[in-house]
């Protein structure tokens, strides 16, 4: 047996709703993208090319600006959302030919439920779903609840068939839901509309919209059905998530983004569309910053640039007040990784020294297979406190402080699939630092490949610690327990004392981990704790390379992952 390793020092930190759907036919939906994707963009956004599309990613995208019940105001800034929501389609990978499109007459309550039906039939297990609509909310008494149901008014939202309640929503959805990585949902509408009638209107301005110097005249996004519901003091309501989750849906999995909370009015720009769609577009495709300098990009941080975007257009409005973006389910997902440091944090730190020393250099070897073992006894696992909550939108932005390893490993883990279940148990949850080795064993209920990420207490780097150059053999199947260090590699205590974090993930689909640079005679792969080295240990583990999942492709191309994270103590 070669000498052990020792165990690098590091430091310790890593919905949606419909989706890419097969031509409905005379359900009138398009999956051709809409000509003429000209939006108010900011130049840095234009600049930045989409992404190669995955064929595992999916949207749809229902934007209505005229109905067919007189009674309901038209929308012409939905047209633009169109454009707007097929541009964050393609910032999340999502390729033309898999996003469907319903607008105005095509959008009714049938052809959307058609177009779910049929999204069910052609998302697999592991893929991403994007669902946007624009479009009219309403909200009417619920006799079930005692409350306020709240609901989309589809084009023929003058009648029951043009109603689609969040109830019936999570219930179309949850097929689909078992299936996905993650969905997200984004409702650009509002559910109270008892607003408008209190507000008065400028002289000259037009039923439902209000004028603001310089801007364009905006617009409430809200058909009235029932007073008693449309008053915000009678608001008891359940929203898309909670419908979703008391169907068994899991919060990790769902991403629900609404353009204001259930007592105020969202509002469109009649010629650039939703304040919400182009501010949440812009702040995905580019301008949202990395608060905690992560490395990447959170739903949480696109909130925040969003909602100021949307409080400097209202700032000198002389009749409406700024609405509210309300995100609930995973808040912490990543839609689309990329980076963009703060002043000052260009740079990135200096490389430790020392950290990972290999006491012996041996060639790599193939180890022999792995028996099938019977899963382990119940695994104990140390969760680790995620990161703390985002800074507030009204808080000053000022320069993060470095992040530790766990919280970059973090990251990685709030990014999980929270279906697939993995369990990890330590040999000993304490080493002494000279004398005892890592002792990691685990189970999967999937097939899949394991990938040991390592963040120690110096803070200076994040290390890769299986698969490496001495074992590759990375394949784990359902039910097998593995047993890590392998022979050929034992890794053992080198200090310093403090605390270490393991993030353990058994993806679907390999990942190019050779694509890490070496930490100098060591057979690990390792990147530096720093914005540079967090975005490219998130970028190779989080996903895999967009060129091999191009559609038509055969082998797996499923994003999704597992993940459990553990504390190793060395003293």
């Amino acid at each position: 047996m070669p000498p052990p390793l020792k165990l690098p020092v590091l430091s310790s930190r890593w919905a949606w709703l419909l989706a890419s759907l097969l031509p409905l036919g005379n359900a009138g939906s398009q999956t051709m993208p809409p000509a003429g994707l000209e939006t108010s963009a900011t130049p840095a956004a234009q600049q930045r090319p989409a992404p190669a599309g995955k064929r595992s990613r999916h949207a749809l995208i229902i934007s209505i600006s005229r109905f067919a019940d007189p009674r309901m105001s038209p929308l012409p800034g939905a047209a633009e959302d169109r454009k707007s929501a097929t541009e964050m389609a393609r910032a999340m990978q999502v390729p033309d030919s898999n996003i469907t499109y319903l607008q105005d007459e095509q959008a009714t309550g049938d052809n959307i439920r058609r177009a779910i039906a049929a999204l069910n039939t052609r998302v697999q297990d592991g893929d991403r779903v994007f669902v946007h609509y624009s479009g009219h909310g309403t909200r009417f008494p619920d006799p079930e609840t005692g409350g306020c149901a709240e609901a989309l008014s589809t084009h023929d939202g003058g009648t029951w068939k043009g109603i689609v309640l969040h109830k019936e929503m999570a219930q179309l959805l949850q097929p689909i839901v078992r299936k996905t990585d993650k969905l997200f949902v984004m409702y650009d509408a509002c559910h109270s509309g008892g607003l408008l009638s209190q507000l008065p209107r400028p002289r000259g301005a037009s039923e439902g919209a209000a004028g603001s110097a310089g801007d364009n005249p905006l617009r409430g996004r809200f058909a009235e059905t029932s007073e008693s519901c449309a008053r915000p003091s009678n608001v008891r309501t359940r929203s898309l998530l909670d419908e979703a989750t008391a169907q068994g849906a899991l919060a990790q999995d769902v991403v629900f983004l609404s353009a204001a909370r259930p007592d105020e009015v969202s509002l469109e720009d009649q010629k650039k569309g939703g304040l919400a769609t182009q501010f949440v577009r812009d702040c995905l495709l580019r301008e949202a910053v990395d608060l905690d300098g992560s490395g990447a990009i959170s739903m949480d941080e696109i909130q925040q640039c969003a909602q100021a975007k949307i409080n400097q257009r209202l700032k000198n409005d002389s009749l409406f007040t700024p609405h509210h973006l309300l995100l609930s389910g995973n808040r912490k997902f990543v839609p689309a990784w990329f980076s963009q440091a703060l002043p000052g944090q260009q740079s990135p730190d200096s490389p430790s020294t020392g950290v990972l020393n290999a006491v012996a250099q041996t060639p790599p070897v193939s180890p022999p297979a792995l028996p099938v073992k019977p899963p382990l006894v119940t695994p104990v696992t140390t969760p680790v406190t995620p990161p703390a909550p985002a800074t507030p939108v009204s808080a000053p932005v000022a320069a993060p402080s470095r992040l530790s390893g766990a919280q970059a490993l973090a990251q990685l883990y709030e990014q999980r699939d929270g279906k697939r279940l993995v369990q990890a148990r330590l040999g000993q949850a304490r080493l002494r630092i000279g004398q005892d080795a890592l002792d990691l064993s685990l189970v999967s209920d999937r097939g899949g490949y394991v990938y040991v990420a390592l963040a120690g207490s110096d803070n200076q780097s994040l290390t890769l610690l299986f698969p490496n150059e001495l074992d590759a053999q990375n394949r784990i199947e359902a039910g097998q327990q593995l047993l890590l260090p392998r022979p050929q590699w034992p890794v053992k205590a080198a200090g310093p004392a403090g605390t270490n974090t393991l993030l353990v993930m058994v993806t679907d689909a390999p990942r190019d981990w050779k694509a890490l640079p070496k930490a100098g005679g060591s057979p690990f792969a390792r990147a530096l704790n720093d914005v540079q080295g967090r975005t490219r240990l998130n970028t190779l583990l989080g996903g895999i390379a967009p060129g091999s999942c191009r559609p038509g492709a055969l082998q797996t191309c499923s994003d999704a992952y597992g993940a459990v994270m553990l504390t190793v103590e060395e003293r």
